[in-house]
């Protein structure tokens, strides 16, 4: 397929917190963590995922023949891509996983709750990574047209209407990331469901 896809490895960026007890650690998440941009709430852990397309790297080519209009007499001329490359940036916000005060008890919660919030961004980024291989197909199929008096004035004209299109259309659909994200985070209560919810009882 002309159109590829490159993920990129997965960035970590993290953030201080501290606390003697699990409840203080839960405090200063509320206080240091990420806002989640669909429910503006504070979270322990956000990924985010940005899709970009090479458009001007790109190579774009003729379908088929040109046609000849039968009433302008003008070059009629489809372009496609012959190579376009996506790439899908993802980054995880996060708490460091080092913490000092803790007891051995409320230790070992913290390393099970931070261990089970890492799974539930990871597929984030695997649902992320699906969703952007299914645009990297619609954006195979997307096309450009030219008409001019002449065919290579025809072509320079599909190139860039195909290079418009491109970027109409990559522009409108990547916001899919984010509902990809919303429906994920809504469906399993930000990963509570999945174990990520901290036990802020145990001393």
């Amino acid at each position: 397929m002309p159109v590829s896809l490159t993920m990129k490895n997965v960035t970590y960026d993290t953030y201080s917190v501290k606390g003697k007890t699990l409840a203080d650690i839960a405090k200063s998440i509320k206080k240091s963590g990420p806002k989640d941009p669909n429910d503006k709430k504070k979270v322990a852990f956000l990924t985010t995922t940005a899709l970009d397309a090479e458009i001007t790297k790109g190579k774009y080519g003729a379908d088929g023949k040109a046609k000849i209009d039968k009433k302008t007499g003008w070059y009629e001329v489809t372009y496609k891509i012959k190579s376009l490359k996506l790439i899908l940036s993802p980054s995880v916000r996060c708490p460091k996983r080092s913490v000092s005060g803790l007891s051995p008890r409320a230790m070992v919660e913290w390393y099970r709750f931070y261990g089970a919030a890492l799974l539930h961004e990871a597929e984030h980024v695997s649902k992320a990574k699906k969703e952007s291989e299914k645009i990297a197909k619609e954006i195979d199929k997307l096309r450009g047209k030219g008409l001019a008096d002449t065919e290579k004035d025809a072509q320079a004209m599909a190139e860039e209407d195909l290079k418009h299109v491109i970027h109409n259309y990559f522009f409108v659909e990547r916001e899919r990331l984010n509902d990809i994200h919303r429906k994920f985070d809504r469906s399993t209560h930000h990963g509570e469901k999945h174990g990520a919810l901290l036990d802020t009882a145990i001393l």
